[in-house]
């Protein structure tokens, strides 16, 4: 392919930006890749042909520059990755597992209200197990969170990052999720070895890493240990208030509606707070990569990172390579593939020569699976 060529999907390399991050989302069946300019996806069919999509994309802050400044840009990237996120997700599902053909002869698809309302589930079962049941259980220590919000805060972060890990450890022993992961082990393994200058071929992706520091598991991480930080303040903001003060008079159920309070405080006040703490902290860890405590953060990641990847197929591997190539543009959309193919392998001098149109903020992984904050200009 030659570069001094400027036509769609190729661009001189004078105008190649330099340091591109790209980064990740596992899908059904499926990988998608993302970089500063938009996405690409590659969806296994269930007749072994690929299903190939690449999309550019804006992001809220580049849109809006009020959206792009610091601790709000956090937000902002937080929820747009969510719903861009949940959106093609959504879409794997209905490439990879079509739906059955209802009596009328059409195929059934996955409404935009049903849509609306996994999403809601999966944020009311993400907050009541993470956020609400630690809260509660961590009274079982004789603490009361009136008194010491400080320690009762950190004896409910423990708990809560207890409860992660166990949550992982079962969802990674589940039959649906293991492919899910494969996936999610595929994209790392294609990042390490463009990131290496290697060529994008089965062989060498196999031999990468599948844990990547840039991953949304060491985000997750991140934000628990903020919390451990913000929670306690919001509680304060509150105990010291006569009104909150005066339900202690309804004694148990006043005790319960407090802590409700509080919870519904965490959530509302106290997340965006930590979501854009998180953010600046990733931020900056990228340029501090190499700062013992930025080390050890990562680490952790990298150890939640046992359960939410492994080892792929050769044909996940080969989804992976098809989704980054194709946001490189050195692979076409009009070209039909299957899993039967060879993957052609492609020199990084002529990755570097092709047009990068697209790049992805989207986070993630699943809500968090995110590499997508460390870029949310990345992942």
């Amino acid at each position: 392919m030659s570069s001094s060529k400027n036509t769609e999907g190729e661009v001189s390399k004078e105008k190649i930006e330099k340091n591109l991050a790209y980064g990740g989302q596992a899908l059904i069946e499926g990988v998608m890749m993302r970089g500063q300019n938009g996405y690409s996806y590659v969806i296994k069919k269930p007749d072994g042909s690929f299903h190939k999509e690449k999309k550019v994309h804006k992001s809220l802050a580049k849109r809006y520059k009020i959206l792009g400044l610091p601790f709000i840009r956090g937000v902002a990237g937080f929820i747009e990755n969510m719903i861009l996120g949940l959106s093609i997700i959504n879409k794997s599902a209905e490439i990879a597992m079509p739906e059955e053909i209802d009596k009328s002869g059409k195929k059934k698809e996955t409404s935009n209200v049903a849509l609306f309302f996994t999403f809601l589930l999966a944020m009311v079962f993400a907050m009541g197990l993470f956020v609400v049941l630690p809260y509660f259980t961590a009274s079982i220590f004789k603490i009361k969170h009136n008194e010491e919000p400080f320690m009762y805060n950190l004896i409910a972060g423990i708990i809560r990052m207890v409860f992660f890990f166990v949550y992982l450890l079962l969802i990674s022993l589940m039959k649906d999720t293991k492919r899910l992961f494969g996936y999610h082990g595929a994209e790392h393994k294609t990042i390490h070895t463009y990131e290496a200058n290697k060529e994008l071929t089965i062989d060498n992706v196999s031999k990468s890493s599948r844990l990547h520091p840039r991953c949304g598991t060491s985000f997750i991480f991140i934000v628990f240990l903020i919390t451990l930080l913000v929670f306690p303040f919001i509680n304060k903001l509150f105990i010291d208030q006569q009104w909150y003060q005066s339900l202690s008079s309804l004694d148990k159920l006043g005790g319960i509606i407090q802590k409700l309070i509080i919870i519904l405080s965490h959530i509302v006040i106290g997340m965006p707070i930590v979501s854009s703490i998180s953010y600046e902290i990733l931020k900056l860890s990228g340029k501090f990569y190499k700062n013992f405590l930025i080390k050890i953060l990562v680490s952790l990641g990298l150890f939640f990172q046992l359960f939410t990847t492994r080892e792929p197929e050769d044909n996940m591997i080969k989804v992976g390579i098809l989704s980054l190539n194709l946001l490189l543009g050195v692979e076409s959309l009009d070209t039909p593939r299957t899993v039967n193919d060879d993957v052609f392998p492609v020199k990084k001098s002529e990755i570097i020569a092709a047009t990068i149109l697209t790049a992805p903020a989207i986070i993630a992984n699943m809500i968090f699976d995110s590499k997508n904050f460390y870029n949310y200009e990345k992942d």
